[in-house]
């Protein structure tokens, strides 16, 4: 039985081997007849959706907005707006630059993140219902591919829906998922649809780092779940990890301070979001409803902006690095590699 499950789990590994090395080979091909015209996402993938089926979650999008820019003041409802579906730009310019400054930058610049959280939402509303598993995975499907659209397309956003797919089909036929083989094929996948995103997409480029930083760092680092302050700051002490290097090499800027507002803030995301999607929805049926929850979303946005302003001001919340070359960036993440190499190893004993 043992030699049996073995010659399963190495054929399994053959085959995820050959379609990695498989999609190498169509990279390659790729890069060498693509021609000088980059397209965006929003171009090639759009391509792909039926109009109607585009149109009607942008419908969704512009009800969403309008029904929360009916209970929120602003800046509450822009700063809202932009956690659902980024875009700095709805943002004043003075609190954009405070947020850069304390490293939450990647909480209203759409990232998977949010359609981690969102899904998640989903995911136990469907499981509530007990509808099935066919019936879960298709209405997953249709949500994801909608959140895709209202989210412009992001390169973070589809990074994050290609793994969401890939458990979903892995959930649906009762296989165990691999987090790092999916998102190995995740990447790959993308980059041979749209080769630019390797040197002209920063936010895929930062999207994939945390996320390998959550798959291969944070088992590390995590000392104990049932202390839920020490796991998140675990959580997210490994996405910073793994970014800070390239940010410092793209950006110069370093936050020192992005630990404790990650700490601070990140959690009640989920609350804040899970709170929009309520007042969004009693907005539509039920005024006095949509008011209640508002008053407490309202409080959660503002304990947000009070705690961005409070941290920005401190005058050793950011540094600047005129300089920080190529090589020291390749120099970090040997080293990092080395260091995971090193605990596997010693974990084998």
């Amino acid at each position: 039985m043992e030699n049996v499950q073995l010659d399963k789990t190495t054929r399994l590994k053959i085959i995820r081997i050959s379609g990695v090395v498989l999609l190498l080979c169509l990279i390659l091909i790729r890069l060498r007849r693509s021609s000088s015209i980059q397209l965006s996402n929003q171009e090639i993938y759009s391509k792909l959706v039926p109009e109607w089926f585009t149109q009607l979650f942008l419908n969704l999008r512009q009800l969403i907005n309008q029904s929360l820019k009916k209970i929120l003041p602003e800046p509450q409802y822009s700063l809202l707006k932009s956690l659902f579906f980024g875009g700095k730009g709805n943002l004043p310019f003075e609190l954009k630059q405070q947020i850069r400054r304390v490293g939450l930058s990647h909480l209203v610049a759409v990232s998977g993140l949010h359609l981690t959280i969102i899904s998640r939402i989903i995911a136990r509303f469907l499981t509530f219902l007990a509808l099935g598993n066919g019936v879960n995975f298709i209405l997953n499907l249709i949500f994801i591919l909608g959140f895709v659209i209202m989210a412009d397309f992001s390169s973070s956003v589809i990074r994050a829906a290609f793994m969401s797919l890939i458990f979903l089909i892995s959930k649906l036929t009762h296989r165990l998922s691999n987090s790092s083989y999916a998102l190995i094929l995740t990447v790959l996948i993308m980059v041979l649809i749209n080769p630019s995103l390797l040197k002209q997409d920063l936010g895929f480029q930062l999207s994939v780092l945390a996320t390998a930083g959550l798959i291969y760092l944070y088992p590390y680092l995590q000392q104990n779940k049932t202390n839920f302050l020490a796991d998140t700051f675990s959580l997210n002490l490994s996405a910073l990890i793994a970014v800070t290097p390239w940010v410092l090499y793209q950006t110069q800027f370093l936050s020192l301070v992005a630990p404790l507002s990650n700490l601070l803030i990140t959690p009640l995301v989920p609350l804040i979001m899970s709170l929009g999607l309520i007042v969004a929805f009693c907005s539509l049926f039920f005024s006095n409803l949509a008011v209640f929850f508002g008053f407490y979303l309202n409080l959660l946005l503002k304990y947000f902006l009070v705690i961005v302003e409070r941290l920005a001001q401190l005058p050793w919340a950011e540094i600047f690095f005129p300089v920080f070359p190529g090589w020291l960036v390749s120099l970090c993440y040997l080293t990092l590699i080395l260091w995971l190499i090193l605990k596997r190893h010693s974990s084998c004993y």
